[in-house]
């Protein structure tokens, strides 16, 4: 059926999200360490993801007009349109977080242990795409609370040593962590047709 090809169309185009997403997460440390080459990068990560999120808005709506969908399909085309808003977001704070500037060894700790975390995050939902989600949310949420370990121990470190740039990128670390978390609530209402809450 036309629908079908339209909705796995869908599906291609937010898996590519995804993967500028994770891309982005995985250098930010590298241009916050100072690499103009991975800033250079994560700004064109950045653009690439900002079109690919209005296709995806303008195919999703095109899918709406075009088949009137109702149930599975309906909730599907509209969570792929939050869940590419989520992941542009994802891109726009990597983008911020590597132009920042930081060589305190403690808080790079803190700050490495996020992005692994988040790491893991992206391979839980990467499964969860591939239909495996029984466990998507409790994984996601022990994640995130993982997440907010390494916030917390470095807002309290920051305490006594404020620099704002240190502040916003343990922020928007924190802040990716909340927005995978919505990404798998979005998943498992796709496939159950109920709200969860992770985080």
């Amino acid at each position: 059926m036309m629908i079908e090809r339209r909705l796995e169309s869908l599906k291609g185009e937010v898996l590519e999200m995804h993967k500028l997403a994770k891309r982005s997460v995985e250098i930010c440390l590298d241009g916050l360490k100072g690499s103009d080459d991975v800033r250079k990068e994560t700004v064109k990560i950045e653009q690439m993801a900002d079109v690919l999120n209005t296709d995806i808005d303008f195919n999703c709506v095109t899918a709406i007009a075009l088949y009137q969908p109702v149930a599975r399909d309906l909730r599907f085309i509209i969570s792929m349109m939050r869940i590419s808003g989520s992941y542009e977001r994802i891109t726009d704070l990597t983008q911020e977080i590597s132009m920042y500037y930081c060589d305190n060894e403690f808080l790079l700790n803190k700050f490495e242990g996020m992005v692994d975390t988040l790491l893991t995050m992206f391979e839980v939902i990467e499964r969860a795409y591939e239909g495996d989600i029984e466990h998507l949310r409790t994984q996601l949420w022990a994640l995130d609370d993982l997440v907010d370990k390494y916030y917390v121990e470095a807002m309290e470190y920051l305490e006594e040593c404020c620099f704002v740039d240190w502040v916003l990128t343990a922020r928007h670390l924190e802040r990716i962590g909340d927005l995978l978390g919505k990404v798998g609530a979005r998943i498992i209402f796709i496939e159950e047709g109920r709200r969860v809450w992770i985080k």
